[in-house]
């Protein structure tokens, strides 16, 4: 099956189970990836040399995100805790990042699908509590070489919401771009594997 459709039929199986908001692709719609509009999906991919248990472990433990956070604190079980702390003084409720956002559906080395809050950048919707839900397809497109996909959804009309997409079209890049450098900086021989001690 196509990369980006697999990743798709992922994404739209979360919504039908209710854990995100039905919503078409933006591809589908004729939306800007701009986010013109109000935009219905937030789409970022990035091909990474590692392998595929590297990959995921980089995304569903403790040690593994470390390549993009210092600290963490995430749980893979449905309804655990997916936080990422930020270093950063804490907000005027004590969070300093991520606290909140769940783990809401998982594949082992397939699907990892989570609530993701705002950060203190886009405060109206930080301190009303929303949250999008993230969906993060990976492949192996061929020996040690993994395609990631990211899908962030559940986007709402408003000023505060083109804000928040904003914000996290870069953020999330940077999220990727960041994995993808490290990962394949640890996968090179003689370097520490990624994800491979206690979380």
């Amino acid at each position: 099956m196509n990369g980006w459709r697999a990743g798709r039929s992922a994404v739209l199986a979360v919504a039908c189970l209710g854990l995100a908001p039905a919503v078409a692709p933006a591809a589908e719609t004729g939306q800007s990836p701009a986010c013109t509009a109000d935009c219905p999906m937030l789409e970022k991919a990035v091909v990474i040399d590692a392998s595929l248990d590297v990959v995921w472990r980089a995304w569903t433990t403790n040690d593994g995100l470390s390549v993009v956070s210092q600290r963490s604190n995430v749980e893979l079980r449905v309804g655990g805790p997916y936080e990422l702390f930020l270093d950063q003084p804490p907000d005027e409720r004590g969070r300093r990042g991520s606290e909140g956002s769940r783990v809401l559906a998982f594949v082992p080395q397939q699907m990892l699908a989570f609530s993701w809050t705002f950060p203190p950048d886009v405060a109206a919707l930080r301190a009303a509590d929303e949250t999008t839900t993230v969906v993060v397809v990976m492949e192996e497109v061929a020996a040690d070489r993994v395609q990631v996909q990211l899908h962030a959804l559940g986007w709402r009309p408003g000023e505060d919401w083109r804000a928040g997409w904003a914000y996290f079209d870069a953020a999330w890049q940077y999220v990727l771009v960041t994995m993808k450098r490290k990962l394949e900086e640890r996968s090179a021989p003689n370097a520490r594997p990624v994800g491979g001690g206690p979380t």
